[in-house]
């Protein structure tokens, strides 16, 4: 994959997940936190559980290998559930901003929550996290349905067809 790819799915990733924030503002409190059985609990432990991978992730790349995820009680409420993971997708676009292919097509070593060590090769890990987050997105948009909720659509090619009317 070539750096102008994954600096448009970082693009892409960043907007989704806007997205999803922006179909969650029409929920209460009660729908953020009820536990649904899913694989994260709550819409709420979802939405923590994509923004600590993009987040110890970015920390793996950086050269830093976090024991633990921040737990979800650090995403109490919508608001700050919001302008955290806002903060977490701006530090991935600069991230990927600064890039070379070099970069890309280069391994980096990193441990695992468990301690186990690592070497991939930046573009997969980079897919990886883009991937993991459009799979928990989906997850979402079937708990706001399950809520009576109407979630908006994340697709990319959605991304790309308004992408191309803001050009």
């Amino acid at each position: 994959m070539n750096l102008t790819e994954i600096q448009r799915l970082y693009d892409y990733n960043s907007w989704a997940n806007e997205v999803v924030l922006e179909s969650l503002r029409g929920i209460g409190p009660e729908i953020f936190i009820a536990n649904k059985q899913a694989s994260h609990g709550s819409i709420r432990g979802v939405i923590a559980h994509i923004a600590a991978a993009e987040w110890i992730w970015l920390e793996r790349w950086n050269g830093c290998s976090p024991a633990m995820l921040p737990p979800e009680s650090e995403f109490e409420t919508l608001e700050i559930a919001t302008r955290r993971l806002r903060k977490i997708d701006h530090d991935l676009r600069e991230f990927t901003m600064q890039l070379t292919q070099a970069d890309l097509d280069g391994s980096r070593e990193y441990k695992t929550t468990e301690g186990k060590a690592y070497s991939n090769v930046l573009s997969d890990m980079l897919l990886h996290v883009a991937n993991h987050s459009s799979y928990h997105r989906g997850q979402i948009t079937t708990l706001l349905r399950q809520s009576g909720a109407v979630p908006q659509s994340t697709d990319f090619i959605l991304f790309i067809r308004l992408k191309g009317k803001q050009s």
